[in-house]
């Protein structure tokens, strides 16, 4: 094996690939419902390469971590953004309080157990379960003129490995079992309430939301139907608020497209085009038999996003909009506002920028793509330059540093690329014609860039990691539990007392709040429903935010 020693130290960029295969294949293990992690899994990896004394260039180590939170950001600018909106400034506040408490505590109890800023930093990462938080703790302590820097940047990835397993297992042992005794509900009925009031209110306004596939059918029609027009019988068929129609007709082995004012003659073929989700709305039976006419529907389909931007269709409704003979065949399917899916009414008002999916035929899409605005076509490409500019303009607004006494506050680069982040996905959702970024391409930023950051540390601080480790193990667990109980137990009586927030959402924003992602999962589980994400996703795009910025500031106190 020799050869093999040899080879990585001679060659770390193969060392931290060899990280990450193990790393991501320990990440997969699950332990009841505990699952390792990812980061978790290269970290514990990264050290035992790293005892191999491979050491990577920090470069490598900075390139990944710009990455990965310039994508954090971009993933969560729309919803932070949308977060200062009136209905989201409560849980927005709620998590920032939250994570005042939880950076408060760490300082607290760190300072109560002597710790180093290096020692603080592991700890408020693996206790708050922000993995982001060791990147910026080291890269603060680089800036520090001080003799045991090495030191104290490896004790970093320690107190995080050691703390984030009570951080994870801990917060969701309180949530789902303290939170709904403290709360005084039986957290499956609470839920099972309000994902009824949700339903009612649902099917109290109709919305076209969400809509699943287009379908065709085919029929020969009877009696009844013949010496009607086609919008007749399309107005015949359906319900209000349904939309259907009659895309071709066969009559006498010719095909050919409808309009609404052709009369249906007996024994006629019809494709008829209708959402999926609307099939038990409209009357079928009584139109004919039903068919499988394959040179009836022998057409090209597809679904087309397009961004509005003709100024005539800009502020008229989903009903004007449809009420028009150039749509026929064509379905709004979906509506994207600022980035996110949206429910809508036929009153609905178009705004500049909003996404719509069309579905249709090829040639009916294509056809009514420039009355509305320019095609925001799937694409595997990753717009380079957004992304470039993006980390640039992040990493110049982080370099200046203002001074506090002897010590120097900065954004750093990190923070920098954070803050384009949220704003360049912002832009994104706001401009769906610039600045794409596919998902597959998002989730390899986010997800690699962190795990290949965590991986070179773990590997440059695998000599020195045992060693704290040893000295330091016991005294970072006993905090960690002291600081996840501290900032969980704040949240639920926070939520309670203070917001007053429904138990669902107050479990679910504290989750959020404190970036755990495994205690919403158990929160689901538990209450056999969804509703305690109600209150998770504003929150947890704060948390994520504001602890890493933690990762400065405790080092500051510390220092």
């Amino acid at each position: 094996m020799s050869w093999l020693v040899e080879i990585l130290q001679s060659y770390p960029e193969l060392a931290l690939f060899l990280t990450l295969a193990i790393g991501y294949a320990i990440g997969k293990i699950q332990i009841g419902s505990f699952k390792i992690g990812t980061v978790p899994g290269v970290l514990v990896t990264g050290v035992l390469v790293g005892q191999l004394g491979i050491t990577v260039d920090n470069t490598v180590k900075a390139v990944f971590f710009l990455l990965f939170l310039f994508a954090l950001g971009y993933n969560a600018g729309p919803q932070f953004f949308k977060g200062l909106k009136k209905e989201g400034i409560p849980q927005m506040i709620f998590a920032v309080i939250v994570c005042v408490i939880g950076l408060i505590s760490a300082i607290l109890v760190g300072k109560l157990m002597g710790f180093n800023a290096g020692q603080a930093g592991g700890l408020a990462a693996g206790a708050l379960t922000q993995s982001s938080v060791i990147g910026v703790a080291q890269d603060a302590i680089s800036k520090l003129d001080i003799s045991n820097q090495k030191q104290m940047m490896d004790f970093v990835p320690v107190g995080y490995a050691v703390t984030y397993i009570f951080g994870t297992l801990g917060c969701t042992f309180i949530l789902t079992t303290f939170g709904p005794k403290i709360l005084g509900v039986d957290l499956e009925k609470e839920c099972l309430e309000l994902d009824q009031q949700a339903k009612e209110s649902f099917e109290d306004e109709f919305v076209s939301s969400h809509a699943s596939d287009v379908l065709y059918r085919m029929y020969e029609v009877n009696d009844e139907y013949a010496g009607k027009t086609v919008s007749e019988i399309e107005t015949q068929l359906s319900q209000k608020n349904i939309r259907c129609f009659i895309v071709k007709i066969k009559r006498d082995n010719q095909v050919f497209k409808a309009n609404t004012s052709t009369l249906i003659h007996t024994n006629d073929c019809l494709a008829i085009a209708f959402k999926e989700k609307d099939v038990q709305h409209i009357k079928f039976l009584d139109l004919g038999e039903e068919i499988y006419d394959p040179q009836l529907v022998n057409f090209r389909t597809e679904s087309l996003d397009v961004c509005v931007k003709n100024q005539a269709i800009i502020g008229r409704s989903i009903q004007e909009i449809q009420d028009n003979d150039l749509t026929r065949g064509v379905i709004i399917s979906k509506l994207k506002r600022a980035g996110e899916e949206v429910a809508y009414t036929l009153e609905t008002k178009l705004d500049k920028h909003d996404v719509l999916t069309l579905a249709g035929p090829v040639d009916d899409v294509e056809g009514l793509v420039s009355r509305i605005g320019k095609p925001v076509r799937q694409s595997d490409e990753t717009d380079m330059t957004f992304v470039g500019l993006g980390i640039l303009f992040g990493g110049l607004i982080g370099v200046p540093s203002l001074m506090i006494g002897k010590i120097g506050i900065t954004l750093s680069t990190s923070g920098g690329a954070l803050i384009m982040g949220l704003i360049f996905g912002y832009l994104h959702s706001r401009r769906p014609t610039i600045g794409r970024i596919p998902s597959g391409a998002t989730w390899f930023l986010s997800n690699v860039g962190l795990a290949a950051f965590v991986a070179v540390v773990g590997i440059n601080a695998g000599p020195g990691f045992v060693d704290g480790l040893q000295s330091s193990g016991l005294s970072f667990f006993l905090a960690g539990m002291m600081v996840t109980a501290i900032s969980t137990f704040s949240g639920i009586f926070l939520g309670k007392y203070v917001f007053k927030f429904s138990a669902p959402v107050i479990l679910g924003a504290t989750a959020g709040a404190l970036t755990t992602t495994a205690a919403v999962g158990g929160l689901c589980e538990k209450a056999k429903s969804n509703a305690p994400v109600l209150g998770y996703t504003i929150p947890y795009t704060v948390g994520n935010i504001l602890l890493t910025v933690w990762g400065s500031l405790i080092v500051m106190f510390f220092s």
